[in-house]
């Protein structure tokens, strides 16, 4: 029986090492395609979460303190104000403010300025608007526009509705 006592040849030894250099950059490709996945889930949980807390405050205002009244839709139909009748009598305020990422909400002296999450390139858009659609038993409609590239189509929207002075 004769061994080949060489050792490794350069061409043996160069095979090796662009089959590992393969294996390494395919992974490293696998890890940065779910690390990418993982950052577009966040900023989407984000958002949802963002929109699911204000349509709760903003809903819940509406229904329970049975809005009877809308007044001072402003031309760029991005501001209105509110009247409600229970408990008691009260009023506030909604206003969308795109250039500044905020949705003001609040009742008269207690506005609270809900910013949209500090996410790079989400923006809020001026397609988001109120409109009232004016009737014995009228309509409020407030729809809120998100952007951002990681959405489908760019864009992420709710809407918040409710009936005027409707009677239970």
């Amino acid at each position: 029986m004769i061994l080949n006592k060489r050792g490794i040849t350069s061409v043996e030894l160069l095979v090796c090492f662009i089959i590992v250099s393969t294996i390494v950059v395919s992974m490293y490709n696998l890890i940065l395609n779910y690390r990418n996945r993982e950052q577009i889930e966040a900023i989407n949980n984000e958002v949802v979460s963002f929109s699911n807390n204000l349509q709760k405050v903003i809903q819940d205002d509406l229904i329970k303190g049975h809005l009877i009244e809308v007044t001072s839709v402003s031309e760029d139909k991005y501001s209105a104000n509110l009247s409600f009748d229970s408990p008691s009598s009260y009023t506030t305020t909604i206003a969308i403010k795109p250039d500044e990422g905020v949705i003001s909400y609040g009742k008269s002296g207690e506005v609270i300025d809900y910013k949209i999450p500090g996410i790079a390139d989400l923006v809020l858009s001026d397609e988001s608007n109120i409109n009232y659609i004016a009737a014995v038993n009228g309509y409020l409609i407030i729809t809120i526009v998100l952007n951002h590239p990681n959405f489908q189509d760019e864009t992420y929207s709710f809407t918040i509705s409710c009936p005027v002075n409707y009677v239970y």
